[in-house]
């Protein structure tokens, strides 16, 4: 028994509801497994260390202390599940928070009698792609400090609640660009992957705003800037 592939691609796609979704997958099988099993066994280690990986690389956070795996296979097995079944808790009301948040700015469109900056599906799917390429990047760096890591993630995942095809506001978009100007600061030529991503989802926000606005089609951003190579610095 191990996590299925489903599973592990949902935490890849959004780490905090993929470990909800992972913890009460395990609770299911605890609930439907009459005696603990060296193949349920398995498969709470395997979950504790997923999170605890995630943890470490400042993808989810929780304030659930990791169990201490002593005593026999029964009682390591009660001790992995309270684990599991307290971190979904967690999970499961931050990411409540965040669709609070995610449905505020629903009904601001709605309540603004209509207008929005609206995306198209092509644009979503993109800017899915690049919040989670950016997220990779960051967590897999190793000269930014944690606490830059920690903003810049915490603001990928406002953006990816708060993304919906109508959108009231694009503030989670430009304030980006600023993390970007650090991460240039601080990393030098290092830093143009990430850049460059961001360079792309606050491009994708201009183009929805500029339609908004009824700006000529194909109008550039002069904020953004359009060189290929980030400068270089002294």
């Amino acid at each position: 028994m191990s996590i299925p592939d489903h599973l592990i691609q949902a935490v890849r796609d959004n780490p905090m509801d993929g470990v909800a979704a992972l913890c009460h997958h395990v609770l299911e099988e605890v609930e439907h497994t009459p005696d603990w099993t060296q193949a349920l066994h398995g498969l709470l280690l395997e979950s504790a260390a997923l999170i605890l990986s995630l943890e470490e690389q400042d993808l989810i956070s929780h304030l659930v202390m990791p169990p201490v795996l002593d005593g026999n296979m029964s009682q390591i097995c009660n001790k992995l599940r309270t684990f599991l079944s307290d971190v979904q808790g967690e999970m499961v009301g931050q990411s409540s928070a965040q669709r609070l948040e995610s449905m505020k700015s629903r009904f601001s469109v709605t309540m603004a009698n209509g207008f929005g900056y609206e995306f198209t599906d092509g644009d979503l799917k993109r800017i899915q792609q690049l919040i989670n390429q950016l997220r990779e990047m960051v967590s897999a760096n190793t000269e930014l400090d944690q606490g830059h890591k920690q903003r810049l993630l915490k603001r990928l995942e406002k953006m990816q609640a708060e993304l919906h095809k109508k959108m009231s506001d694009l503030a989670v978009f430009y304030s980006l660009m600023g993390d970007a100007g650090v991460a240039l600061g601080k990393l030098g030529e290092g830093a143009k992957p990430i850049v460059e991503a961001i360079k792309e989802l606050t491009g994708l926000a201009w183009k929805s705003q500029a339609r908004a606005e009824q700006l000529e089609s194909g109008a550039e951003n002069p904020m953004l800037g359009h060189e290929s190579e980030p400068p270089k610095l002294d």
